[in-house]
């Protein structure tokens, strides 16, 4: 039985919503960061998790085609809540959350590529001048956050690149995937079904799921702007996240892109 990883946001739950109602695997929740562990681990077999996990591993993983968590221009669920001007964080203490692997490194190359600046980064300091935050928390604070500026990542890398960004890719264990061909197809079979009538009914949806702090236009408006494609454009903006992250550091060398077929 696969062992599917689960992100615990809203921003994917038009596609969990319909696989919570299958049989024939296990559904385990989680973090994007505790997602790319478990799966690195071997604990679950396949996951949508963070593009930056992929691209660390390369030589574990397949990708599965035609599908990821992406923003095609602004996104609502990572974000930069700050107290002074994004241009004036060089050398001030920036808070990046726990819970993510793409978006921090994201925050890191619009700074450094973008900007050309460096701010202090720490996981220690919530209360920091500035914070980047993701999934649910962004999402409450894009609409009930106080902090004089707050920027949305999504769109910051829009107008930078011209490229929609890939967060996540749906990715499978190899020794998974060549051990259980059949099983592993069906599933793919399955959520392609799934992701292709995800936005078809998004009012009905908000039934069954609740966000304090947002109102139910929220939640369908946020539904409709989260993209599930994986296109040759959205493969160029992951390819050129993955240069600007070997360019700044944070990724050994350019991974190749090893699709399931």
């Amino acid at each position: 039985m696969l062992r599917i990883g689960q992100i615990d946001y809203a921003n994917v739950y038009p596609i969990f919503h319909h696989l919570e109602k299958e049989k024939g695997f296990k559904l385990i929740k989680g973090v994007p960061s505790y997602l790319n562990t478990a799966i690195r681990e071997g604990v679950i077999d396949l996951s949508p998790c963070s593009c930056i996990e992929y691209a660390r591993n390369p030589e574990s993983y397949y990708i599965i085609p035609d599908i990821s968590i992406s923003s095609i221009n602004e996104v609502k669920s990572v974000m930069l809540f700050s107290d002074m001007p994004i241009e004036e964080l060089g050398g001030k203490e920036v808070y990046l959350t726990t819970e993510s692997g793409t978006s921090v490194i994201l925050f890191e190359i619009l700074m450094r590529e973008r900007y050309g600046i460096v701010p202090e980064f720490t996981k220690e300091n919530p209360e920091a001048p500035a914070k980047v935050h993701i999934g649910d928390t962004a999402l409450f604070g894009y609409y009930n956050d106080k902090s004089k500026y707050i920027y949305d990542l999504g769109k910051l890398w829009k107008e930078f690149t011209g490229l929609p960004f890939v967060f996540a890719l749906w990715i499978i264990r190899k020794d998974t995937a060549d051990a259980h061909r059949e099983e592993t197809k069906a599933f793919v079979e399955l959520l392609g079904r799934i992701k292709k009538d995800s936005k078809g009914n998004l009012a009905s949806l908000i039934d069954h799921y609740q966000m304090k702090g947002l109102t139910s236009y929220q939640i369908i408006d946020y539904w409709e702007i989260i993209n599930y494609d994986l296109s040759e454009n959205h493969i160029k903006g992951l390819l050129n996240y993955y240069s600007f992250a070997v360019k700044i550091g944070r990724l050994k060398k350019m991974p190749s892109l090893d699709f399931f077929v």
